[in-house]
């Protein structure tokens, strides 16, 4: 049995690292083809790919009624991507961040966390709740959208609408569409073996967790959140080392707003009861999430860089932080 586990570990892992080559691959030029910049593609289209895991867990844990696993599954994948995620990519080359992330995405990442934990202040995430997370979504979107466009895409004068200028436009376009399509197909089928390679990760390390006799909530908060962040960390990685840098920050901020908006706004408005939150989690693991995106705001300022030493720093804070956990739930005995 244990072999087996191991199997569907190292399987899961193998097809994260494939997965993230082709998102990162697809995303990148899409963006270009596309005339959207690299930040947007990072924020939106990646995002929600590399959040498929935690959508597909989120659901699956709501309606089987298990909101220790669901809960957990957001809040420690949000600080897996706030810290480890960022600070695993700064170890291998600085990340430059772009204004825009500092003036309204991570505001808004920071928005997004302090609505959840007050959203939960009453022991429940409910229907209404879900709702308005979405609502913010759409606006999410919007906004990212007018503000990824690129500028300077003049209108033509009708005096230059030659028959050689429209003829050659129109294949520049074909030429243009089908390379959206081409790496839309990549980008399809990158995200698809991430979720896949997530599901056998996940599977093998939740029937590790369980021999180790660990809770739900543990399990949801360290293992399955870890699990289900691979993809974001493989991609940021991946796109790190690719000199994409604008997506593997973006995906890192994207994917902790898309968590709580999308992932919890949706789970929590299909869950028959709502999302019952624990106590523990609102003690402490909602309150740290709240000041780990309050961090990331003061990192992201300060020389507009993330450097070595502050993704160490990261890192630390992380494993820290799930050390703790572990020990003071029983599973070091």
């Amino acid at each position: 049995m244990n072999g087996i586990i191991a199997l569907q570990i190292l399987g899961g892992v193998l097809l994260l690292l494939i997965g993230g080559e082709w998102v990162v691959r697809g995303a990148s030029r899409l963006a270009i083809a596309a005339k959207l910049s690299p930040l947007f593609v990072g924020l939106t289209v990646v995002s929600l790919g590399t959040s498929a895991p935690e959508m597909a867990v989120s659901f699956a844990t709501a309606l089987r009624g298990q909101a220790d696993i669901t809960i957990g599954n957001v809040v420690g994948s949000n600080l897996f991507n706030m810290l480890m995620i960022v600070g695993f990519s700064a170890l291998f080359a600085p990340l430059p961040v772009d204004r825009q992330i500092t003036r309204f995405d991570v505001p808004v990442m920071i928005a997004a966390t302090i609505a959840m934990l007050v959203a939960s202040l009453n022991g429940i995430i409910g229907r209404f709740d879900g709702i308005v997370l979405i609502l913010i979504m759409i606006g999410y979107f919007a906004i990212s959208y007018r503000l990824g466009k690129k500028s300077g895409n003049q209108p033509i004068s009708d005096d230059l609408l030659t028959p050689e200028i429209v003829e050659e436009a129109a294949e520049t376009l074909g030429r243009r569409v089908a390379v959206i399509v081409w790496q839309l197909i990549m980008l399809s089928a990158g995200v698809a073996a991430l979720v896949f390679g997530c599901d056998l990760f996940v599977d093998g390390a939740v029937s590790m967790a369980r021999i180790l006799g660990v809770s739900e909530l543990v399990i949801g908060l360290t293992i399955v959140s870890a699990g289900t962040s691979l993809p974001e960390l493989v991609t940021s990685v991946a796109a790190t080392i690719k000199g994409e840098r604008g997506i593997a920050i973006g995906n890192a901020v994207g994917s902790t707003t898309l968590n709580i908006v999308a992932v919890l706004g949706i789970t929590s408005v299909i869950a028959p009861s709502g999302l019952n939150v624990a106590d523990q989690i609102l003690r402490l693991d909602m309150p740290l999430m709240v000041i780990a995106a309050m961090l990331s705001w003061i990192l992201y300022r300060t020389g507009r860089t993330i450097v070595r030493w502050e993704g160490v720093l990261m890192i630390v804070i992380y494993c820290s932080y799930v050390g703790y956990l572990l020990k003071t739930n029983g599973a070091f005995g």
